[in-house]
């Protein structure tokens, strides 16, 4: 017999905060191949959408190409085609004055050679010419990177992606710039080369970054890019004593580096606690604020205790504070519970397997981080005849939400209890608007109330789809509410993979069951 499995959220339901979304659906069409992805979902200035949606195929789904479809505001289909690709993808992409850009690395293979190339159609044709931005070549390489840093070519170039960030693309959040993050192997030195564009392509500067570290002892983190002249800042985690183990003779055997590019130079600052794990942070930034966020542990490393922040100057990279909250009472009730659950709390002294899915600075400068328990367990079985077989599991438990005022003390901190398993309808996506965070979340209708003001969700199939959202005001109060019932619908939403939009307000999702496709819009009223 089947377990079943529940969401459990802890809240005082507060029905007169609720607020509404719109919902919009696409016609059900009809997709050549099962199992596409929503990648991008670009809102022009006239209302029309652009989805793009990658699709994969074979035992190792290798990437086969995109779905671009045009949509007018009501989500009427005008166009549409099938992006076929071989060795490369879509990077990123953007909308200008009725052209659709998709900036895109390819490898060729037989000219021994990386491209990032920009290809550009009009929404009424959708027809695409491509443009070189940058190529490089094992006869060139040191044309771009002053040096000869490695044997570029060894298995078709690939072999010397560091993570991936090889060709990562990002944007300001005006859309205004956009870089080019490079991040090569070299044993001996931790090597960044960064590309910084305008919308119209053109060139505004380039820098090496060159860090006197082993390669293996660096764990780049990300950047953010400026909208005001494509300034970067560039997070990474430094491990020390030559050891890349994060504790030594019972310390933090690790710190944290941040640097800030513009066309005229580098500056660079590292940050470190003595007595605090910083498991992992985030860099965020807006015209007001520039700050690494994270969690970290009191104890021992992989345990988590609590959230902090490093507030700096954008300009000078001089720290400005720094805080470190434990988790509040009400948030550690939240997540445990009962007597029992307590119990267990004691026991655990921490909390493990938190991955970021959002990092939010608000209107008021407060930053709303949300999060989730992830992890993946394997299961061996042995049969009767004495063969093995191997399962993964992937688990999306309990989502974690918390906000930091400007000062950087914690305002409230609450747990959505929740235990997932499988990819399908797992997982959430969030928007965090207006002072107030929503997750959007596949759930059964089978609701039920526990005592002091506790309610449950069972988990959901992809059979029963029930689309809720959950939202948390500015004071840390919840509420819920379906917005779409699986009796209405033919498709069940990938939560997981949606795009969120809180300049527009927005959030789309695809839907899909077997080769039916559609898209879903929510839009706050």
């Amino acid at each position: 017999m089947k377990k079943k499995l529940t969401i459990a959220l802890f809240f005082f339901i507060t029905l007169s905060f609720s607020q509404d979304f719109s919902v919009t659906k696409s016609s059900i069409f009809k997709d050549k191949k099962k199992n596409s992805y929503l990648s991008f979902a670009l809102e022009a200035d006239n209302g029309g959408i652009v989805t793009i949606r990658e699709y994969r195929k074979g035992m190792f789904q290798k990437l086969k190409g995109y779905y671009i479809q045009c949509f007018d505001s009501k989500l009427k289909l005008i166009k549409e085609i099938d992006y076929e690709v071989k060795d490369k993808r879509i990077e990123n992409a953007f909308l200008k004055d009725g052209t659709l850009h998709l900036i895109e690395i390819e490898s060729k293979k037989k000219e021994d050679k990386i491209a990032i190339n920009v290809s550009s159609a009009s929404l009424k044709s959708l027809s695409f010419s491509t443009k070189k931005l940058l190529s490089f070549s094992e006869d060139n390489i040191k044309q771009y990177f002053g040096v000869v840093l490695f044997p570029f070519f060894i298995n078709n170039g690939f072999n010397q992606i560091d993570g991936n960030h090889m060709g990562e693309i990002v944007f300001s959040e005006n859309k205004k710039f956009f870089a080019i993050n490079f991040d090569f192997k070299s044993k001996e030195k931790e090597t960044h080369k960064i590309f910084v564009y305008n919308d119209n392509f053109e060139k505004i500067y380039d820098k090496l970054i060159v860090k006197d570290i082993k390669d293996k002892l660096f764990e780049y983190n990300s950047f953010e890019v400026d909208d005001l002249d494509g300034t970067t800042y560039f997070l990474g985690k430094a491990y020390e004593n030559n050891s890349n183990k994060t504790k030594k003779k019972g310390k933090v055997n690790y710190h944290y580096e941040l640097n800030r590019i513009d066309k005229d130079g580098e500056k660079n600052i590292s940050f470190k606690t003595a007595n605090k794990f910083v498991e992992s942070l985030y860099l965020v930034k807006n015209e007001n604020k520039l700050a690494c966020v994270g969690f970290y542990g009191n104890e021992k490393e992989h345990k988590i205790n609590g959230v902090c922040l490093f507030d700096l100057n954008a300009n000078t990279l001089e720290k400005n504070f720094s805080k470190f909250n434990d988790f509040s009472s009400e948030f550690l009730n939240d997540k445990y519970g009962n007597k029992e659950g307590r119990k267990k709390r004691k026991k655990d002294k921490g909390i493990k397997n938190i991955d970021f899915k959002s990092v939010d600075i608000m209107d008021n400068d407060d930053i709303v981080i949300n999060a989730e328990e992830f992890y993946i367990t394997t299961h061996t079985m042995t049969g009767a005849n004495g063969s093995m077989s191997t399962r993964t599991v992937y688990h999306y438990n309990d989502i974690m939400a918390m906000r930091l005022e400007k000062n950087g003390n914690l305002k409230w901190a609450r747990n959505i209890n929740k235990a997932q398993t499988g990819t399908l309808t797992s997982s959430f996506t969030t928007l965090s608007i207006n002072g107030s965070t929503h997750f959007f979340i596949n759930c059964s209708d089978k609701i039920k109330k526990l005592s002091a003001d506790r309610i449950s969700f069972k988990q959901t199939s992809s059979k029963k789809s029930n689309l809720y959202v959950i939202s948390i005001d500015e004071n840390g109060d919840f509420t819920y509410k379906k917005l779409v019932d699986d009796k209405d619908s033919k498709v069940y939403y990938k939560v997981r993979n949606g795009i969120a939009n809180s300049e527009k307000q927005s959030v789309f999702l695809l839907g899909e069951k077997k080769k039916n496709g559609q898209i879903l819009k929510l839009e706050l009223k």
